[in-house]
């Protein structure tokens, strides 16, 4: 009956066709398309149904709502053709597998976005279950060699690849020559991000220290504010803080600390608090690593519409086509110099053209 009643409520809407957005490095927080002409929506059974799955809820200001973001987009600019909904499983990870299951039992969706380490070894056994159903699996490796599937995609972005441009801001910044990256846990994707922050501190300083820190969770605030201070206090000065929700606790830890700043991870951070009227804490961060989510969900629905999208590979977004990278803020302009600035843009361009190869944990 609730399906009937939105069934018969889409049939009276009336929503607004935009063009798509013909650039591809806009920034994160950028309009990907501007409104056009009304027209009249198809019915809501003929559009095609995504289903985005969070295994942890929205808010954390970075990569679920980076995602959040780039459905809204698609409502936004294809909302005639496409209807995105969300499901926030929470991080109780107990229950990740049975309500990603009921998703995939309903039969509703005709594409499924799930992603994260976590879930793959459950998103692997569902697609074999139900070969006909596609999946979006993003920010972790699919091996189609021992998992051949002609249902999936993986969108993996080469957070290694901007990690190494704000490794090199971070030691262009350090006064004490002693930096950190503050992890939420330990696997391929966040040991990747460490690799590129890493290897790009020491383009700049071979000399540096760069310490790897965890925090052990991608949730709690509290974990990533002791790991944080534990570092600001033995000398760090800049932490880039690279765990979700948990990495929150970085930017609380900075703001006890004089001369030490923090590094944002996926969304702009130094911008979110600046809008958020947390000034402080927009000051003390000098960047962020930004992981455009939002773009890669945007870019991809753009390919499954025009028929270009290939499943059965693994998609890798970087730097070139503006899919990772380093945001510039007024704060960012305050501690770097024009000079160090362009440094960065010089950095950015080896790496688009090849000049520059990233270590990689994959």
């Amino acid at each position: 009956m609730k399906k009937l009643i939105c069934i018969l409520l889409a049939c009276f809407m009336v929503f607004g066709l935009v063009a798509c957005n013909s650039g591809t490095t806009p920034a994160p927080s950028a309009e990907p398309a501007q409104e056009t002409e009304k027209t009249e929506p198809a019915p809501a059974e003929d559009k095609i149904k995504i289903a985005y799955c969070i295994n942890g809820t929205k808010g954390d200001k970075s990569f679920f709502d980076s995602g959040t973001e780039g459905m809204d987009w698609i409502n936004r600019d294809f909302g005639d053709k496409a209807e995105a909904v969300e499901f926030e499983f929470t991080y109780d990870d107990t229950t990740w597998k049975s309500q990603l299951e009921n998703v995939f039992m309903s039969e509703e969706y005709d594409i499924i976005i799930v992603g994260t380490y976590d879930m793959l070894e459950m998103t692997v056994e569902l697609t074999a279950e139900y070969p006909d159903q596609k999946v979006w699996f993003y920010d972790e490796q699919w091996d189609f060699e021992t998992n051949p599937r002609d249902n999936v995609i993986s969108l993996l972005f080469k957070q290694n690849e901007g990690s190494y441009v704000v490794g090199y801001m971070a030691a262009m910044a350090s006064k004490t020559n002693h930096i950190s990256f503050c992890g939420g846990m330990s696997n391929t994707v966040l040991q990747d991000f460490f690799a590129g922050y890493q290897q790009g501190a020491k383009a700049y300083n071979p000399d540096i220290v760069v310490d790897e820190t965890w925090m052990d969770s991608f949730s709690d605030s509290s974990k990533g504010k002791d790991v944080a201070s534990a570092s600001y206090s033995q000398g760090v000065d800049v932490v880039f803080a690279c765990g979700g929700s948990a990495g929150l606790g970085v930017f609380e830890a900075a703001l006890e600390y004089p001369d030490v700043y923090v590094i944002g991870v996926d969304g702009d951070q130094g911008s979110m608090w600046e809008a958020a009227g947390e000034t402080a804490k927009a000051e003390k961060t000098i960047t962020s690593m930004t992981k455009n989510v939002n773009q890669g969900f945007y870019d991809t629905f753009k390919k499954e519409l025009d028929g270009t999208l290939e499943y059965g590979q693994n998609y890798r977004l970087g730097v070139n086509g503006g899919y990772v990278g380093a945001a510039i803020t007024s704060t960012t302009e305050n501690v770097f110099t024009p000079e160090q600035l362009q440094a960065v843009k010089d950095v950015q361009a080896g790496i688009a053209d090849g000049s520059i190869v990233v270590d990689t944990a994959f």
